[in-house]
């Protein structure tokens, strides 16, 4: 298996870092916390409702993962799952390009209806289709290699994601509202279809299952949490972080409403956030790898906490800029060192369950924030969710430091 696995290794990489990297690129013209809200705000003026949509793509992705993890720990080869899912998570983006010129014409209640329809299947593959991907990268990706991995993949795809962002914006100047949208979310749809053919050149040796435990899954789970002291107090820290991050889907409408600025700005803040996301990135993967994924993930809280103070006291759209360029340093690391972090917990034949364990017992969380948030903006503004975002976001980074140690550490102590 391991003469396998290193014999395919740089295909391997290569293959998964095509569909990464693509990924980013098509999701320049669907970006969740620029574009999407911006073009919601044409359906509705709810930011409630605006809150909804950050909290069903959050809780679509994480929620799934523990209930599909004993499936994935019986599968030889987690390939097969990736390839099908991945074309479900994808297909919705096509009905919305196709549905953004019919929605304009409906009345709001109904556009917003079916708006929500196609973000929560989309939702919901991605969130079955989580699990044995992160799996097939932790098998065929040493973990000496999966900082780097990560960090490459999302800092050429943020460099895509740039170019993205600027062909967005063009086509959301130049275009009149919603063919502007419709444009921008069939480019995005193609590009994700083209990122789905790079996983058909990864190499995956088949391998064997572990033998099943002697207890009952729900035991074993108990078990985890009961006497994982280290990984359940991750779990509390990170759940303060995803109530932190309440505030990402108000940003860009927030400073467009603010200082006055067109729908095209919506794709500029996209490409200041994939601009910081693909340089802090190169900075982000070699950091993990050497001196281990709890350290990226403090830093990336303190540069989220410092977008939240800039936010608060931004006093122009110039300076206003420095918010997304904090948010894309801060969500580069997030996502490289959640997505490693959570590999390195626990034996490598329970891998899957802590995958699944530390991504749904989030879901919670990220399903709460979004729509807190939105309440507290509608009902005392934005100042107000910014500070309170704030306030959970320190909290989350000092117990992060103080109380949770590197999981290598404890392994190499074990």
């Amino acid at each position: 298996m391991e003469n396998e696995l290193q014999r395919h290794l740089r295909r391997n990489f290569i293959a998964n870092m095509g569909d990464g990297t693509l990924w980013l690129f098509g999701f320049s013209f669907l970006s969740s916390a620029t574009i999407l809200p911006v073009y919601f705000a044409h359906l509705s003026s709810s930011t409630l409702l605006l809150g909804l949509i950050p909290a069903l793509l959050d809780v679509g992705w994480f929620l799934p993962q523990l209930f599909i993890a004993p499936r994935v720990e019986r599968l030889a080869r987690k390939k097969p799952w990736v390839l099908a899912l991945g074309i479900g998570e994808r297909l919705p983006f096509l009905f919305l390009a196709a549905g953004a010129l019919w929605l304009a014409q409906l009345p709001s209640a109904q556009a917003v209806a079916f708006f929500f329809v196609l973000i929560a299947i989309r939702a919901l593959a991605s969130g079955l289709v989580a699990t044995p991907w992160q799996e097939m990268i932790a098998k065929v990706i040493p973990v000496q290699w999966r900082g780097r991995f990560f960090g490459l993949s999302h800092s050429v795809g943020g460099g895509l994601g740039l170019v993205g962002s600027t062909l967005a914006t063009l086509i959301l100047a130049r275009y009149p509202y919603p063919t502007n949208f419709a444009i921008c979310f069939l480019v995005g749809f193609v590009i994700l279809m083209v990122s789905w053919t790079t996983l058909l050149w990864i190499r995956e040796p088949a391998q064997p299952p572990a033998a099943p435990a002697p207890t009952t899954y729900r035991k074993r789970l108990t078990a985890i949490l009961r006497e994982d002291h280290n990984f359940r107090t991750y779990l509390v820290s990170r759940g303060l972080g995803y109530l932190g991050g309440m505030s990402l889907g108000f940003f860009a409408v927030y400073g467009v409403g603010r200082f006055q600025l067109g729908d095209a700005q919506a794709a500029v803040f996209t490409a200041v956030m994939s601009a910081m996301g693909m340089l802090s990135n190169l900075i982000w993967g070699p950091i993990g790898d050497r001196r281990g994924h709890k350290l990226v993930m403090e830093w990336s809280t303190a540069l989220w906490a410092g977008a939240l103070i800039l936010a608060l006291v931004a006093s122009s759209g110039e300076i206003y800029y420095g918010v997304f360029a904090l948010i894309g340093a801060a969500n580069a690391g997030f996502v490289l060192s959640d997505l490693s972090i959570a590999m390195e917990f626990g034996p490598e034949a329970q891998r899957p369950t802590y995958i699944g364990l530390s991504r749904t017992l989030s879901a919670p969380f990220l399903f709460i924030a979004p729509l807190v948030g939105g309440a507290v903006a509608q009902f005392w503004g934005y100042p107000w969710l910014f500070a309170l975002a704030l306030a959970l976001t320190l909290a989350s980074l000092v117990m992060l430091r103080l109380r949770v140690i590197e999981p290598r550490a404890v392994e190499r102590e074990a």
